[in-house]
């Protein structure tokens, strides 16, 4: 068993930490004390960047839950662990049977192309890979540039990704600072900085132009571009990345005082209040629905300042703009996968129209020729019958004139000697169409 022991609330933030699904960060102020200890022990580290500290696991933390999980099965489960570690115990393995696990499930990734997904696995095989996770980093089994990270932890499907790069978690303490130039005078700011609105007291505007011009000029620097925004808007300006227009808006706190020009007399008591600017600057990008959830304001705080934030903003912008490229592509890419199934129906339609067409025809020459056989046979017996039991002149004269005409009728429906072959293509309407689209429109690519 590891010598370090841990309590239930340091070995589930141990475990959050390592997996990397969701950072631990200091805004996370209920955990900080257990984040404390773990780092005390040398399991995680915290790293400072933006004013604020991010937990990150050390080879010592992956490697305590790796023998932990190795070294459960000999232990009783439910002393000193969480009720999901007493099931990862009951089904634990030998460490070196987890070492060839860990071995075996990195070269599945790598075949699957870098994602591996798992459908929908039941709980025994949900734990048993995420043994293997934790061994493959513990063990260092990861390739060089590559880092691990999954999906799907209690349900679902199980997605494993190893992607080049380092991992988030990691990366989020190298974040450069955003630099801002004091001293400006307004000329010399660019049109849209000096334009801009900024609807601060006039103690704040310098500072805010400032910011503006600092984060403006960060964002060309990364190949955004950097505009005023739309007539109407209330926004100081708009940074666009990837196609994807940003507009920023920057304000100014209010704060509530008692108003002490309300009253007559000084020793009359001041009830009345009112709201002065509290010279805290505030920095928002516009909240969409498509990225709900997601921060969108920044501002001034007790222990850091909006210039602080400013690489995080870019970050955030850069993030969005991602997210609503990846999205594009995908709308893209689906709508392309309709245009071509909509097509392939149309084709499959078409095809299944002109062998109704044919089996059509070819069921009319059929019926026609059987009938024809069958009145050709109906006169030859009708003719036997004649010679078989005479009637008189006249009968007789009749019933020859009768199977005449049948013969010539018989050979009028008789398609054979029409030499027959396959119909011509029928034109099809797009409503002769529908019945075999399948649910699709005849006229584009889209269902009813």
């Amino acid at each position: 068993m590891p010598h370090k022991v841990l309590n239930d609330r340091q070995l589930t933030v141990l475990r959050r930490i390592c997996e990397g699904q969701n950072l631990v960060t200091s805004a996370d102020w209920a955990l900080a004390t257990t984040v404390y200890a773990l780092r005390s022990r040398g399991l995680v580290t915290t790293a400072w960047a933006d004013s604020q500290w991010t937990a990150k696991p050390t080879s010592a933390g992956n490697r305590y839950l790796a023998e932990l999980d190795a070294s459960a099965a000999s232990s009783t489960p439910g002393t000193g662990a969480t009720e999901r570690d007493g099931e990862a115990a009951a089904g634990a393995e030998e460490p070196s049977k987890q070492s060839e696990e860990a071995a075996e499930l990195i070269a599945d990734i790598e075949r699957a192309g870098g994602v591996l997904r798992i459908i929908d696995p039941s709980a025994a095989e949900r734990l048993r890979v995420r043994r293997a996770l934790h061994a493959a980093r513990a063990l260092q089994l990861v390739p060089e540039g590559h880092f691990l990270s999954y999906t799907g932890r209690d349900k679902g499907d199980l997605v494993i990704r190893m992607p080049v790069g380092e991992h988030p978690a990691h990366t989020e303490a190298h974040i450069n600072p955003v630099p801002v130039t004091v001293g400006l005078a307004a000329e010399e700011l660019p049109p849209t900085v000096r334009d801009a609105q900024v609807p601060v007291c006039t103690e704040c505007r310098d500072r805010a132009r400032l910011i503006l011009h600092a984060l403006s000029t960060a964002a060309e620097q990364r190949g955004f571009t950097v505009g005023p925004a739309k007539q109407e808007s209330r926004a100081s300006l708009a940074i666009t990345a990837h196609g994807t227009a940003f507009p920023l808006f920057l304000a100014e706190g209010s704060i509530e005082v008692l108003d002490v020009d309300s009253v007559q007399y000084s020793w009359q008591r001041v009830t009345a209040r009112t709201t002065q600017p509290s010279h805290q600057l505030e920095l928002s990008i516009e909240s969409a629905w498509a990225h709900r959830g997601r921060r969108y304001r920044w501002g001034d705080r007790q222990r850091w300042r909006l210039e602080d934030t400013l690489p995080q903003i870019l970050r955030e912008i850069e993030q969005r703009a991602q997210l609503d490229r990846e999205r594009q592509l995908a709308r893209e890419r689906q709508e392309e996968q309709t245009r071509l199934d909509w097509h392939a129906a149309m084709d499959q339609a078409r095809q299944k129209l002109l062998d109704a067409n044919r089996r059509d025809v070819l069921r009319d020459q059929v019926e026609k020729w059987h009938e024809a056989v069958r009145v050709r046979a109906y006169c030859d017996a009708l003719e036997q019958h004649l010679v078989d039991a005479p009637a008189g002149e006249a009968d007789t004269c009749a019933v020859h004139e009768w199977i005449t005409w049948a013969r010539s009728y018989a050979d009028r429906i008789d398609p054979l000697p029409m030499h027959p072959r396959i119909p011509p293509v029928p034109r099809a309407s797009p409503e002769e169409l529908r019945p075999y689209l399948g649910g699709w429109s005849p006229h584009e690519p889209k269902r009813r």
